[in-house]
Protein backbone atom coordinates (compact mmCIF):
# COMPACT_ATOMS: atom_id res chain seq x y z
CA UNK A 1 0.00 0.00 0.00
CA UNK A 2 1.39 3.41 -1.13
CA UNK A 3 0.73 5.25 2.28
CA UNK A 4 2.63 2.49 4.04
CA UNK A 5 6.10 3.30 1.91
CA UNK A 6 8.51 5.83 3.00
CA UNK A 7 10.03 8.38 0.40
CA UNK A 8 11.53 5.54 -1.86
CA UNK A 9 8.59 3.19 -2.49
CA UNK A 10 11.41 1.40 -4.90
CA UNK A 11 13.20 -0.41 -2.34
CA UNK A 12 10.25 -1.66 -0.41
CA UNK A 13 10.69 -0.14 2.66
CA UNK A 14 8.09 0.90 5.08
CA UNK A 15 7.47 3.67 7.49
CA UNK A 16 8.59 2.94 11.18
CA UNK A 17 5.19 3.82 12.05
CA UNK A 18 3.31 1.21 10.08
CA UNK A 19 2.17 -1.91 11.84
CA UNK A 20 0.26 -4.97 10.42
CA UNK A 21 -2.90 -3.88 11.87
CA UNK A 22 -3.26 -1.00 9.60
CA UNK A 23 -2.41 -3.17 6.47
CA UNK A 24 -5.12 -5.43 7.29
CA UNK A 25 -7.71 -2.48 8.38
CA UNK A 26 -6.84 -1.39 4.74
CA UNK A 27 -6.99 -4.54 2.87
CA UNK A 28 -10.63 -4.88 5.13
CA UNK A 29 -11.66 -1.58 4.34
CA UNK A 30 -10.62 -2.05 0.71
CA UNK A 31 -12.79 -5.40 0.41
CA UNK A 32 -15.89 -3.85 1.99
CA UNK A 33 -15.58 -0.83 -0.43
CA UNK A 34 -15.41 -3.30 -3.42
CA UNK A 35 -18.38 -5.50 -2.33
CA UNK A 36 -20.48 -2.17 -1.47
CA UNK A 37 -19.89 -0.46 -5.04
CA UNK A 38 -20.42 -3.92 -6.59
CA UNK A 39 -23.71 -4.21 -5.11
CA UNK A 40 -24.72 -0.56 -5.94
CA UNK A 41 -23.71 -1.00 -9.53
CA UNK A 42 -26.05 -3.43 -9.87
CA UNK A 43 -28.78 -0.90 -9.46
CA UNK A 44 -27.49 1.41 -12.20
CA UNK A 45 -27.03 -1.70 -14.27
CA UNK A 46 -30.28 -3.00 -13.90
CA UNK A 47 -31.74 0.87 -14.51
CA UNK A 48 -29.57 1.38 -17.90
CA UNK A 49 -30.90 -1.82 -19.27
CA UNK A 50 -34.43 -1.35 -18.35
CA UNK A 51 -34.39 2.33 -19.46
CA UNK A 52 -32.48 1.31 -23.18
CA UNK A 53 -34.86 -1.48 -23.61
CA UNK A 54 -38.51 0.75 -23.09
CA UNK A 55 -37.39 3.76 -24.94
CA UNK A 56 -35.81 2.15 -27.94
CA UNK A 57 -38.63 -0.48 -28.44
CA UNK A 58 -41.02 2.16 -27.84
CA UNK A 59 -39.73 4.19 -30.29
CA UNK A 60 -38.23 1.94 -32.91
CA UNK A 61 -39.33 -1.86 -32.21
CA UNK A 62 -38.57 -4.76 -30.51
CA UNK A 63 -35.65 -5.69 -32.61
CA UNK A 64 -34.24 -2.42 -33.09
CA UNK A 65 -30.64 -3.46 -32.27
CA UNK A 66 -30.60 -4.81 -35.43
CA UNK A 67 -31.05 -1.97 -37.63
CA UNK A 68 -27.80 -0.24 -38.90
CA UNK A 69 -29.13 3.09 -39.16
CA UNK A 70 -29.61 3.47 -35.51
CA UNK A 71 -25.92 2.96 -34.86
CA UNK A 72 -22.83 6.23 -35.39
CA UNK A 73 -21.17 3.41 -37.23
CA UNK A 74 -23.25 0.81 -39.17
CA UNK A 75 -20.33 -1.60 -38.69
CA UNK A 76 -20.95 -1.42 -35.10
CA UNK A 77 -24.72 -3.09 -35.26
CA UNK A 78 -23.01 -6.34 -37.38
CA UNK A 79 -20.14 -6.08 -34.25
CA UNK A 80 -23.16 -5.72 -31.27
CA UNK A 81 -25.25 -8.50 -32.71
CA UNK A 82 -22.27 -11.28 -33.10
CA UNK A 83 -21.28 -10.52 -29.72
CA UNK A 84 -25.00 -11.13 -28.36
CA UNK A 85 -25.16 -13.92 -30.76
CA UNK A 86 -22.18 -15.46 -28.73
CA UNK A 87 -23.81 -14.93 -25.25
CA UNK A 88 -26.81 -16.88 -26.47
CA UNK A 89 -24.50 -19.90 -27.70
CA UNK A 90 -23.29 -19.89 -24.46
CA UNK A 91 -25.90 -19.09 -22.07
CA UNK A 92 -28.10 -21.24 -20.10
CA UNK A 93 -30.65 -18.79 -19.54
CA UNK A 94 -34.09 -20.75 -20.06
CA UNK A 95 -35.74 -17.78 -21.46
CA UNK A 96 -33.38 -17.97 -24.77
CA UNK A 97 -33.67 -21.61 -25.28
CA UNK A 98 -37.06 -21.15 -25.27
CA UNK A 99 -37.18 -18.29 -28.19
CA UNK A 100 -34.77 -20.53 -30.08
CA UNK A 101 -36.92 -23.95 -30.09
CA UNK A 102 -40.34 -22.15 -30.40
CA UNK A 103 -39.47 -19.32 -32.80
CA UNK A 104 -37.62 -18.78 -35.88
CA UNK A 105 -39.12 -15.26 -36.81
CA UNK A 106 -37.27 -12.85 -36.28
CA UNK A 107 -34.61 -15.28 -35.77
CA UNK A 108 -33.10 -13.40 -32.77
CA UNK A 109 -35.19 -12.38 -29.68
CA UNK A 110 -36.62 -9.01 -29.15
CA UNK A 111 -34.23 -6.59 -27.11
CA UNK A 112 -35.83 -7.19 -23.84
CA UNK A 113 -34.49 -10.43 -23.78
CA UNK A 114 -31.64 -10.40 -25.93
CA UNK A 115 -29.91 -7.48 -23.93
CA UNK A 116 -30.88 -9.57 -20.45
CA UNK A 117 -27.65 -10.91 -21.74
CA UNK A 118 -25.57 -7.96 -21.77
CA UNK A 119 -22.87 -7.10 -19.22
CA UNK A 120 -22.82 -3.64 -17.65
CA UNK A 121 -19.94 -3.24 -20.41
CA UNK A 122 -21.44 -4.04 -23.33
CA UNK A 123 -24.58 -2.24 -22.39
CA UNK A 124 -22.19 0.82 -21.85
CA UNK A 125 -20.43 0.72 -25.31
CA UNK A 126 -24.07 -0.23 -26.71
CA UNK A 127 -24.94 3.15 -25.55
CA UNK A 128 -21.99 4.91 -26.74
CA UNK A 129 -22.34 3.60 -30.09
CA UNK A 130 -25.93 4.62 -30.43
CA UNK A 131 -26.83 7.80 -32.90
CA UNK A 132 -28.21 10.72 -30.98
CA UNK A 133 -31.85 10.96 -30.33
CA UNK A 134 -35.14 11.35 -28.35
CA UNK A 135 -35.01 7.83 -27.46
CA UNK A 136 -31.10 8.38 -26.17
CA UNK A 137 -31.39 11.24 -24.70
CA UNK A 138 -34.48 10.16 -23.33
CA UNK A 139 -32.45 7.82 -21.71
CA UNK A 140 -30.03 10.37 -19.92
CA UNK A 141 -32.87 12.60 -18.76
CA UNK A 142 -33.79 9.40 -16.79
CA UNK A 143 -30.52 9.74 -14.88
CA UNK A 144 -30.72 14.02 -14.57
CA UNK A 145 -27.53 14.39 -17.42
CA UNK A 146 -26.64 15.30 -20.76
CA UNK A 147 -25.88 12.25 -22.64
CA UNK A 148 -22.10 13.16 -22.94
CA UNK A 149 -21.88 12.93 -19.14
CA UNK A 150 -23.70 9.43 -18.96
CA UNK A 151 -21.02 8.02 -21.75
CA UNK A 152 -18.04 9.16 -19.88
CA UNK A 153 -19.85 8.08 -16.56
CA UNK A 154 -20.85 4.37 -17.89
CA UNK A 155 -17.30 3.93 -19.10
CA UNK A 156 -15.97 4.69 -15.58
CA UNK A 157 -18.26 2.55 -13.86
CA UNK A 158 -17.86 -0.41 -16.31
CA UNK A 159 -14.20 0.13 -15.76
CA UNK A 160 -14.67 0.01 -11.73
CA UNK A 161 -16.92 -3.30 -11.94
CA UNK A 162 -14.66 -4.85 -13.58
CA UNK A 163 -11.73 -3.90 -10.96
CA UNK A 164 -14.22 -4.97 -8.44
CA UNK A 165 -15.54 -8.34 -9.94
CA UNK A 166 -11.23 -9.07 -10.02
CA UNK A 167 -11.17 -8.25 -6.47
CA UNK A 168 -8.68 -5.99 -7.60
CA UNK A 169 -7.23 -3.06 -5.31
CA UNK A 170 -9.97 -0.53 -5.53
CA UNK A 171 -9.45 2.55 -2.61
CA UNK A 172 -6.91 4.27 -3.68
CA UNK A 173 -6.77 3.42 -7.21
CA UNK A 174 -5.98 5.90 -10.24
CA UNK A 175 -8.64 5.84 -12.97
CA UNK A 176 -7.30 5.14 -16.46
CA UNK A 177 -9.35 7.75 -17.83
CA UNK A 178 -10.96 10.71 -15.44
CA UNK A 179 -14.78 10.51 -15.74
CA UNK A 180 -16.47 14.06 -17.33
CA UNK A 181 -17.53 16.23 -14.82
CA UNK A 182 -20.82 18.11 -15.63
CA UNK A 183 -20.93 22.11 -14.53
CA UNK A 184 -24.66 22.29 -14.76
CA UNK A 185 -26.95 19.32 -13.43
CA UNK A 186 -30.60 19.04 -12.77
CA UNK A 187 -30.28 17.38 -9.86
CA UNK A 188 -27.64 18.33 -6.89
CA UNK A 189 -23.92 18.04 -7.56
CA UNK A 190 -20.85 18.44 -6.02
CA UNK A 191 -20.44 22.39 -5.12
CA UNK A 192 -16.38 21.37 -4.54
CA UNK A 193 -14.77 19.25 -7.16
CA UNK A 194 -11.84 17.97 -6.34
CA UNK A 195 -8.35 19.63 -7.93
CA UNK A 196 -7.79 18.22 -11.33
CA UNK A 197 -4.97 15.55 -10.49
CA UNK A 198 -7.37 14.05 -8.15
CA UNK A 199 -10.24 13.51 -10.31
CA UNK A 200 -8.94 10.06 -11.01
CA UNK A 201 -9.72 8.95 -7.90
CA UNK A 202 -12.77 6.81 -6.30
CA UNK A 203 -14.29 9.88 -4.95
CA UNK A 204 -15.03 11.18 -7.91
CA UNK A 205 -16.52 7.63 -8.56
CA UNK A 206 -18.05 7.28 -5.22
CA UNK A 207 -19.90 11.22 -6.17
CA UNK A 208 -21.34 10.36 -9.55
CA UNK A 209 -22.66 6.78 -8.31
CA UNK A 210 -24.35 8.73 -5.64
CA UNK A 211 -26.00 11.00 -8.04
CA UNK A 212 -27.25 8.22 -10.09
CA UNK A 213 -28.57 6.20 -7.63
CA UNK A 214 -30.68 8.95 -6.17
CA UNK A 215 -32.05 9.77 -9.38
CA UNK A 216 -32.92 5.56 -9.90
CA UNK A 217 -33.65 5.17 -6.18
CA UNK A 218 -34.77 8.70 -4.12
CA UNK A 219 -34.04 6.44 -0.62
CA UNK A 220 -30.76 5.07 -1.38
CA UNK A 221 -29.06 4.24 1.72
CA UNK A 222 -26.23 4.07 -0.53
CA UNK A 223 -24.04 7.48 1.23
CA UNK A 224 -25.45 6.34 4.76
CA UNK A 225 -23.62 2.92 4.03
CA UNK A 226 -20.60 4.17 2.76
CA UNK A 227 -19.94 6.80 5.49
CA UNK A 228 -20.36 3.89 7.80
CA UNK A 229 -17.41 2.24 6.54
CA UNK A 230 -15.60 5.24 6.23
CA UNK A 231 -16.24 5.77 10.19
CA UNK A 232 -15.24 1.97 11.03
CA UNK A 233 -12.07 2.56 9.31
CA UNK A 234 -11.09 6.35 10.19
CA UNK A 235 -7.53 5.73 10.18
CA UNK A 236 -7.45 5.49 5.96
CA UNK A 237 -6.21 8.06 4.71
CA UNK A 238 -9.11 9.81 2.24
CA UNK A 239 -6.72 11.79 0.44
CA UNK A 240 -5.31 8.95 -1.21
CA UNK A 241 -8.99 8.37 -2.45
CA UNK A 242 -9.30 11.63 -3.72
CA UNK A 243 -12.04 13.29 -0.94
CA UNK A 244 -12.28 16.78 -0.89
CA UNK A 245 -11.77 19.17 2.60
CA UNK A 246 -15.34 18.99 4.36
CA UNK A 247 -16.47 16.48 1.84
CA UNK A 248 -19.45 15.25 4.44
CA UNK A 249 -21.08 19.20 3.87
CA UNK A 250 -21.71 18.45 0.25
CA UNK A 251 -25.75 18.36 -0.09
CA UNK A 252 -24.87 15.80 -2.44
CA UNK A 253 -22.76 13.66 0.61
CA UNK A 254 -25.32 15.37 3.07
CA UNK A 255 -27.23 13.01 5.63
Amino acid sequence: MVHFFGISKNDHNFKNSTTFKQAIDTYVFDRKLRLLIFDELERIEIALRTQIIYHFCHEHGSNWYEDKHLYRQPDYCFKFIVLMITEMDRTSEVFIRHYKSKYSNPVNPPAWMLLELASLGQLSTLYKNLRNGMAKKNIADHFNIHENVLISWLETLSYVRNTCAHHSRLWNRKLPKPPVLPLITKNTWLANLPLPDKRNRIYVVLSLMQYLLSSIVPETKFKNKLISIMEEYPTIPIDYMGFTDNWKEESLWEM
